[in-house]
């Protein structure tokens, strides 16, 4: 009989070729977690034991395996890793503490307690996240200690800011009245504040005591020093008021002065928007970006071009130019 070129002579498995063909299975049984293996993932431990066990005979002996040892270690690496999935597929750390009752592992022998491997694991991480959350607590109340010491307003401005607040809030309801008391009693505590002289003058303006308005404004003007960051203040009021005509006004006014002012620009195309005067405002915004790029203002640069962009957006769309 002719035999095939791909016949082998049958010979007896050394201990060597033993000891590969079971690490062939324990790689192959560790890489299926996972994959449906399933209650066969207990046999895992059993071939870990037979593979353990004729490793330290071969080195006992002095073979040094140094192969072998390198695939133990990896596929051992694989099966830390794969712990709660090996739990979860043979059905939870009770059959794994059942098959130990069986088998009486040694406790030096790891693989027979993957699921204490996964409570210290998840240990090791609660401590970890209580660590950073102290940690993170105590840089909190450190950040607050140190804003306290050296970053946060004094009782009076504090006071000052909190009716300053309730006077925007109670203008922005329309209760302008109210919001005349709250300036005054913040202008109490700072009298000399331009900012509160102007809001101070604009709610007076439209109480209709337009003689006594004139007069806080001249004396805003004074606390600013120069008439541009008066105008410039007075506008940004303005909008705050719902006066946006008057608004515009002194927007025009700055860039009357003052053709390169970019904040006189981006004041007239707020205005122009409040006023849903979509066209010029979006002129005025491009006019900004462009006088701020030019000075250096990057940052209201781009401010000016998303404002654009925003209400570009808006505009009617046009498919074959003006009609």
């Amino acid at each position: 009989m002719v035999k095939s070129p791909f016949y082998v002579e049958g010979r007896p498995l050394t201990r060597a070729d033993e000891l590969r063909h079971h690490l062939n299975e324990l790689e192959a049984r560790t890489g299926r977690l996972g994959h449906g293996l399933g209650r066969e993932a207990l046999t895992i431990p059993l071939v870990f034991d037979t593979v353990s066990t004729a490793l330290i005979s071969f080195q006992a002996e002095g073979h040094s395996m140094r192969a072998e040892v390198a695939r133990v270690e990896a596929v051992s690496a694989a099966l830390k890793r794969k712990a709660p999935v090996f739990l979860r597929e043979i059905g939870g750390a009770g059959d794994l503490e059942q098959a130990r009752r069986l088998h009486h592992p040694d406790p030096a022998n790891w693989w027979w307690f993957l699921d204490q491997l996964v409570v210290d694991r998840r240990q090791a991480r609660l401590t970890w996240w209580l660590r950073l959350a102290a940690v993170s607590v105590a840089i909190l109340l450190l950040l607050i200690a140190l804003y306290q010491w050296l970053l946060a307003p004094d009782p009076a401005t504090r006071e000052q800011i909190r009716h300053q607040q309730a006077a925007e809030r109670l203008a922005s309801e329309g209760d302008f009245q109210g919001a005349l008391r709250e300036v005054e009693q913040a202008l109490a505590i700072t009298p000399e504040n331009p900012h509160l002289i102007i809001f101070r003058g604009g709610l007076q303006k439209k109480l209709g005591q337009q003689t006594q308005a004139e007069e806080t404004f001249a004396v805003a003007e004074t606390a600013f020093g120069d008439l541009e960051s008066f105008l410039l203040a007075r506008g940004e009021m303005y909008l705050l008021l719902n006066q946006a005509v008057d608004a515009v006004d002194d927007a025009q006014a700055v860039i009357a002065r003052n053709p390169d002012s970019a904040a006189g620009y981006m004041l007239l195309g707020r205005s122009y928007q409040w006023l849903e005067d979509y066209p010029a405002a979006i002129a005025a915004y491009q006019q900004a970006a462009t006088l701020a790029d030019n000075q250096g203002n990057f940052q209201l640069a781009g401010t000016a071009r998303v404002s654009a962009g925003i209400l570009e957006q808006r505009l009617p769309f046009r498919s074959g130019g003006d009609e």
